[in-house]
């Protein structure tokens, strides 16, 4: 395990979160899985791997192609695709959900895929972002939402607004929801070794995590 520069936020490593279908894991694992993959990678490496997951969220098709699935996530993959509405947004037109989120990152509005380019927006940090337009004016989002918050949302049971979504493998593409959960703040620092610095919303490398 990489230790931290910040004696302080080794400990307590040994606390216990509970991630997606009641996986339970201790901050310990989320720091060594978290060392899985890095932005500081090469360009090309992370560039390559942006373009990978990219496919999965560009494509429009209503059943992702398998050999996709395969190219990106590996052989392993045997779950199917599944939809659930983003509870954030209580809209329904037609007897469609103003927002849906697949289990492997993909956005429907109103029953329509959304594509990179279209609401799904460029990169951002390490993330694929969603420009939402059309948010009631009570959710105090940014007007850039990463797609993972919305696949937290639809899948976490837990998901609260505030809470850190982390990545678990680091990989901020990878929005399926067996690799996030939600953390708190101070449990979000510890398990990328990051010291609170300065007043209660500021810290150090904040691109990093996934808020």
């Amino acid at each position: 395990m990489e230790k931290s520069n910040y004696p302080q936020l080794d400990e307590g490593l040994d606390e216990k979160v509970i991630g997606f279908d009641g996986k339970t894991f201790t901050l310990r694992e989320l720091r060594v899985t978290a060392n899985e993959y890095t932005t500081k990678a090469p360009i090309e490496e992370r560039k390559s791997i942006k373009e990978k997951f990219e496919q999965i969220f560009n494509c429009d098709k209503e059943k992702i192609p398998d050999e996709l699935l395969k190219e990106v996530y590996g052989d392993n993959i045997k779950t199917k695709e599944i939809w659930k509405p983003v509870p954030l947004y209580k809209k329904e037109k037609d007897g469609e959900a103003e927002y849906s989120a697949s289990n492997f990152g993909r956005i429907k509005h109103y029953g329509i895929i959304m594509k990179q380019g279209d609401k799904l927006g460029k990169e951002y940090g390490g993330y694929l972002v969603m420009k939402d337009y059309t948010r009631p004016a009570e959710y105090k989002f940014d007007s850039t939402i990463c797609v993972y918050r919305f696949v937290a949302a639809a899948f976490l049971q837990n998901y609260k607004e505030g809470m850190h979504v982390h990545h678990i493998n680091n990989n901020g593409y990878d929005c399926r929801p067996e690799n996030l959960i939600l953390l708190e703040k101070d449990q979000h620092l510890k398990v990328h070794g990051l010291p609170v610095k300065g007043d209660d919303n500021s810290y150090e490398k904040v691109s990093q995590i996934g808020q």
